[in-house]
Formats: C-alpha cells, structure tokens, sequence
C-alpha cells in the first residue's frame, strides 16, 4: 500500500462517512414529516448514504482518487437546499433543515479542500 493510497482511502473515507452518517441521521424525520414533499430530502439523504458506502465498498475503489465521493456530499448539501427551501413555509417542519444544511456546508467545503489539495500534498510527501 502506497502513501498515495493511504492518502486516497482517507479522503474517499471523509466524504463516504459523511454521506452514509447524515443518510442515517435524516432518515427518521421521513417518518415523523406529515407530507410527502417535506420527506424527500431525508430520502434522498439516505439514498446517497447507501451509495457512497456502496461505492466505497466495492472493489478498489476506496483506495483511487475519485471525484464520486465529493460529488455525493455536494448533492447531499443541494438536498438539503432544497429541503430548506420547501420546508420553510412550515416552521414546525423547517427545524432540522438548518441543523443540516451548516453541516453539509462546512462538509462540502472540507471534502472539495480534500480533493484540491490532495495533489500537491503528495507531490510535498514525495519529494
């Protein structure tokens, strides 16, 4: 196992957590919202919590540098736009809205500084 590798799976293992993590926080408010258009973002939330982790586990995968991983966290954050969006009509429901889209704000930010920087950190290690 290379340092590149170990640097990859690291970065592929941020994102993923965080997708898989928020997919499984969220996906109880789909059972306590009253309407479905207020349920969609938690599902989607925990659709692209169980693809990251699919695709982490699959293969190699973990250990490539991918753009997949930061990709699903950046939908994940346009989710929950969308939730916030839809949901603030309607205070009671609009609570864990906010709570979410700080985390997948500062998430996007740190997975999109991984995937940027990630090169020329290894191109330092390997000199």
């Amino acid at each position: 196992m290379s340092v590149q590798e170990v640097w990859y799976r690291g970065n592929n293992l941020v994102a993923t957590a965080i997708a898989a993590l928020a997919g499984v926080s969220f996906l109880p408010e789909a059972f306590l919202e009253d309407k479905m258009e207020f349920k969609m973002d938690d599902v989607w939330l925990f659709i692209f919590g169980v693809v990251a982790l699919g695709w982490y586990l699959k293969g190699d995968n973990k250990w490539k540098r991918s753009i997949v991983p930061p990709i699903l966290v950046t939908l994940g954050f346009a989710v929950k736009i969308m939730g916030l969006v839809i949901e603030l009509k309607d205070k009671d429901d609009v609570g864990d809205d906010f709570g979410g889209f700080i985390l997948f704000i500062l998430a996007t930010i740190l997975v999109w500084w991984l995937f940027v920087m990630t090169p020329k950190i290894l191109k330092k290690l390997s000199k």
